[in-house]
């Protein structure tokens, strides 16, 4: 374990950082073994069979359902708020990870997306009008037809058809659990009781549309929370100059730059083969754009990527495969692995743990009626919340990826406890909580304010 000091003049900050358990992640060499395929991991669909469930499927990964949920004593615990936060569901790429020429056509019209406002006062309400984005491509706009990434209907990014499908899923898994096995959630929406929050981004909304009709089925609309851009602490938006210090210092580690140096050969061989640049720095800093654009083909049953020049030159299984034992690397390494990982972690997401923080402690005083909290987020959401808690193990949290945390009260002892659940299971960590399995809560509680302060004093000293 390394005990790391601030590098900002913050004389009572000090996070411990413990380490993950060596992995399949942990050494290059085992990254760069060609005989580890994908390492036990689905990245061509969304469906695991029952016997199989709980398997790391990045395409649409395991959450909290029924036939797997672990129980707990209801005669001696008994449930009384839920926190759930999760990445959104399979989407199309972002228009900066398309290559220059996509030789696919992607049509995305078995979906609109909604964008529109209305008036809350009832002088005015009804004097708007909805409106959907229908996608088309102008046949006059001479730019369609030379601009780099897909041709079609779709927008870069939103959540496809196929990821719409896993979201309402998601919704009704949840609900199978909190709503049907335990009993805890109510029958009908009560925004007093059950909360949904999205961020800026407008494709966890897409998802929330599609689990909260899966979980409410006859609402026909509800508010939904979001943070203004810029502060938003779940996504994360907001600013910690401090945070982003210690991702350069990560990303240009001796460590970081072996493993580019050793991928040289690989990227001559992408970049061939999608028209990518080779001077083009966002695409050689990291495999985030290949990682990308090959698990959203392979996720939708698209075919890995062909030269858009030559049909025969096309990206192979060796290769996809490569692509994404180095994009766990990746995130093993800047999440869990480096030495100030864990201070990244708890500088670019203290914010949402310090108003988790007191979510959990004003259940435990009556201060609020809340019963259940649902946010949407996104891939470094989930890597920064499991950074932050140190899990003993990581790999890229993939599509629909699920942090669960339940707070219980002793019937015997009225104490409260807490308990977390990754891939609906418990989650281990290698740090102080252990095993997060009904811990006293002020041992969670006591962990984030080493982190981040008592009341987040401290992360506003790193970052301001």
């Amino acid at each position: 374990m390394f005990l790391l000091v601030a590098l900002a003049a913050v004389a009572s900050a000090q996070i411990i950082h413990y380490a993950p358990i060596d992995n399949e992640f942990s050494e290059l060499d085992q990254v760069f073994n060609t005989s580890r395929g994908t390492n036990g991991g689905i990245y061509n669909s969304s469906f695991v069979p029952d016997s199989s469930y709980g398997q790391y499927d990045f395409c649409n990964m395991p959450h909290v359902r029924k036939d797997i949920y672990p129980q707990v004593d209801q005669s001696e615990y008994k449930l009384q708020f839920v926190e759930v936060i999760h990445r959104h569901h399979k989407r199309t790429p972002y228009a900066q990870n398309c290559f220059p020429v996509e030789t696919l056509v992607l049509y995305c019209d078995e979906a609109l997306n909604n964008y529109y406002s209305e008036f809350k006062t009832p002088a005015h309400s009804g004097n708007t009008t909805k409106l959907s984005w229908a996608n088309y491509q102008n046949q006059y706009n001479p730019f369609n037809f030379i601009h780099n990434g897909y041709n079609g209907t779709c927008q870069f990014p939103q959540i496809s058809y196929a990821g719409l499908e896993d979201s309402y899923q998601h919704g009704l898994d949840l609900y199978g659990v909190y709503g049907e096995l335990m009993s805890f959630l109510p029958a009908s929406y009560d925004p007093k009781l059950v909360t949904f929050r999205v961020t800026n981004n407008v494709i966890t909304s897409q998802v929330a549309s599609a689990v909260v009709k899966a979980m409410y089925p006859h609402e026909e609309e509800i508010d939904v929370k979001v943070e203004a851009d810029g502060f938003d602490a779940i996504e994360p938006s907001y600013s910690c100059g401090f945070a982003d210090d210690i991702a350069s210092e990560i990303t240009s580690s001796t460590v970081w730059q072996e493993h580019l140096a050793r991928a040289a050969d690989l990227y001559d061989e992408l970049d061939d083969i999608s028209g990518v640049d080779p001077e083009s720095e966002d695409w050689h800093v990291s495999f985030d754009h290949y990682f990308d654009n090959t698990a959203f083909r392979l996720c939708h049953g698209y075919g890995l990527a062909c030269n858009s020049e030559n049909s025969s030159l096309c990206m192979t299984q060796v290769q996809a495969e490569q692509i994404f034992r180095l994009g766990d690397f990746e995130y093993n390494y800047k999440y869990r692995i480096h030495e100030n990982s864990t201070l990244y972690a708890a500088t670019s997401y203290g914010a949402y743990f310090n108003e988790l923080k007191h979510r959990l402690l004003e259940k435990t005083t009556g201060a609020t009626s809340l019963k259940y909290s649902h946010n949407v987020a996104h891939d470094g959401s989930i890597a920064r919340i499991l950074g932050f808690l140190q899990i003993d193990y990581l790999r890229w949290p993939g599509m629909g990826s699920e942090v669960v945390l339940e707070l219980y009260q002793g019937l015997k002892d009225g104490e409260w406890y807490l308990r977390a659940l990754y891939m609906g299971r418990i989650l281990t960590t290698t740090g102080p909580l252990g095993e997060i399995d009904m811990i006293p809560l002020h041992d969670f509680i006591s962990y984030i304010e080493s982190m981040i302060g008592k009341d987040a004093e401290v992360l506003v000293d790193y970052c301001v």
